[in-house]
This record gives C-alpha cells, structure tokens and sequence, in this order.
C-alpha cells in the first residue's frame, strides 16, 4: 500500500497556492530544483500528473484539485496530532483544567484534587465551575478536558460515563417546625423554595417536585451557589433541594435538618465527561481514574485515542 509523503504534499500545497515553483521555493527557503523534484516524486508515487505547467500560472490538473482539497485536511490533523502530543508532554508545565456543574464541584472535586495533588505534587490544576449548558460548550470547544456534570450532558462531540448515584434531600433549617418529620406535600404549601441559578439541574429538579406535589404557585426565591443556598437554609429564610453529599457535614452535626416528604426526590446522576476532539493525556486518564475512586464506582476500562474514534 502506497504511503504519501507529508513534505511532498506540503510542497505540492504551496506551489498551488503561490502560483508557481519559484514563488514557492522563496517561501519555503528551498531552491526551485528541490521543490520541482518533490512535485514530480509525488506525481510519480500516484502516477497522474497533478500540476498545469503550461500557463504563466502554476494551477493543479482535475487530480490535482482532488488531492489539494485531501491535502489541506491531512495537513490539519498532522498539526493537531503534533499539539496533542506536545501539550501532553508539557505536563506540568501546563495546567489541567477541570469543569464542572456547581452543585457537583464543591462537594466532589475537592477530594480529587487533594488525591490528584498527593500523587502530582508539580502539577498545576485549575477547576472551573459552570452551568451545563457552559460546561457544554467549553468541552465542544476543548477549552476543558474533562467536565463533571449533575446528569448526562446533551448529546455532541464528547463521551460520559457515570461516576454515581446521589441522594437529593429536601433541607430546612435545625429550629424548623417539621424538621426531620415525615411530611405531605400539602404541610409545605406555605414554605418559600429557595431555588438555584437559571440552568442548574438541582433547580430543575426542584421545580419538577413542585410540579408533581400540586405545588406550582408555592413561593420561590432564586439564589446562586450551593453555600449561598445552604447559609439561607440555616437562617431560615426557605427550604431547598441539595445533594446529600454536599450537605453530609452539617445534617450530621445538627446545622442543617432533613424533612422527609413523599414522594421523595429521585437520585442524581453524576457523569464524567470528556471531549472526543482529542485524546484524553495521561494525567486526563488518572483524573477520571481519581473521579470513580472517590465516587465509588469502579473505573472503566483505559480511554485510548483507539477506543474513543470507535465509539
């Protein structure tokens, strides 16, 4: 099986676009021999001719076209084969970018940090926090590796695997009337839901609860972040819907209490997700590694450039 030469289609590429195989040369700083000899070896290597000598303007022949439009593309994975290898050579010169949804990042990501910080003590990471919809676009974008979502991202140009299954609590305050009483629906009618920012999945998820307790019309008042949630929880000022996880701490310690109401919360999907316009590096790998350690679930099989093209 014939095998192209990359500089032989380089050259060929820029002789079509100067116009000619002096003009070429220039740019290329080879002499004009050199790059004529090259187009004439890769015309022999595909036995057609590709170039239009006859005019006062170098032009490709019908297979010429063909191939320059091949060409183009073949040149443009080479240089994104060469950046993927260089970038996951620069580690840890380079930062790992984590993404994640708020509601998972502040209880999840801390503790893979801290394993990620043990076993790579140079190494520069950075978390972001987004909502799903960014999130979504920063892996479409490559601007992150690998994201954390609360639930499975829409569908694009990136894999998901799920980390875990939480627990989703409605909390109110210690002093509460009904904390950790069973409760109906009804009994709630009067409580004010704090909800979080605009494109949170727990947001959703509360207003979905609203919907099926005949709760619609109940008060709601919008905040942003789960700490801002949580501290208005414990003052008083509503009742919300948290991640067990995220609010583990202060239901153990008496900060924070649970009101058990039915039906309850359905559980929260926790996904890894990961864009497929590159292959993961080897510290992207441990990360996902670190993500199942410390979410309980067992790690997959290794996520090789080989394996994600298939998928």
């Amino acid at each position: 099986m014939m095998r192209l030469n990359l500089n032989q289609l380089a050259i060929f590429a820029k002789v079509i676009e100067c116009g000619g195989f002096s003009a070429a040369a220039q740019v290329l700083f080879l002499s004009q021999s050199s790059v004529s000899k090259q187009v004439q070896n890769l015309e022999t290597s595909l036995r057609t001719a590709l170039v239009d000598r006859s005019g006062p303007r170098t032009r490709p022949t019908p297979a010429g076209r063909v191939l320059l439009a091949q060409t183009k593309e073949i040149l443009a994975l080479a240089d994104h084969a060469v950046g993927a290898v260089q970038a996951a050579a620069r580690w840890p010169i380079e930062r790992l970018v984590v993404g994640s949804t708020t509601a998972v990042g502040d209880y999840l990501l801390p503790a893979v940090m801290r394993e990620l910080r043990r076993r790579e003590p140079d190494g520069l990471f950075t978390v972001t926090l987004n909502s799903p919809e960014c999130l979504t676009g920063a892996l479409e974008q490559g601007r992150i590796g690998v994201g954390v979502a609360d639930g499975p991202l829409p569908p694009g140009r990136y894999e998901s695997e799920q980390l875990a299954s939480h627990d989703m609590v409605l909390i109110c305050s210690p002093d509460h009337p009904l904390a950790g009483k069973e409760v109906t629906p009804a009994e709630l009618s009067c409580e004010s839901f704090l909800l979080l920012e605009p494109g949170s999945r727990t947001r959703g998820q509360l207003l979905e609860l609203l919907h099926t307790w005949d709760l619609v019309g109940a008060r709601t008042l919008d905040l942003w972040g789960t700490e801002s949630v949580r501290e208005a929880v414990r003052i008083g000022l509503g009742v919300s819907l948290l991640p067990r996880c995220s609010v583990r701490f202060e239901l153990l310690h008496g900060v924070l209490a649970e009101l058990h109401v039915t039906p309850a919360p359905l559980p929260r999907t926790v996904t890894a997700n990961w864009t497929l316009a590159r292959p993961l590096s080897t510290y992207e790998e441990l990360l996902l590694s670190l993500l199942h350690e410390v979410a309980g679930t067992p790690t997959a099989t290794p996520h090789r450039p080989a394996e994600l093209s298939a998928t």
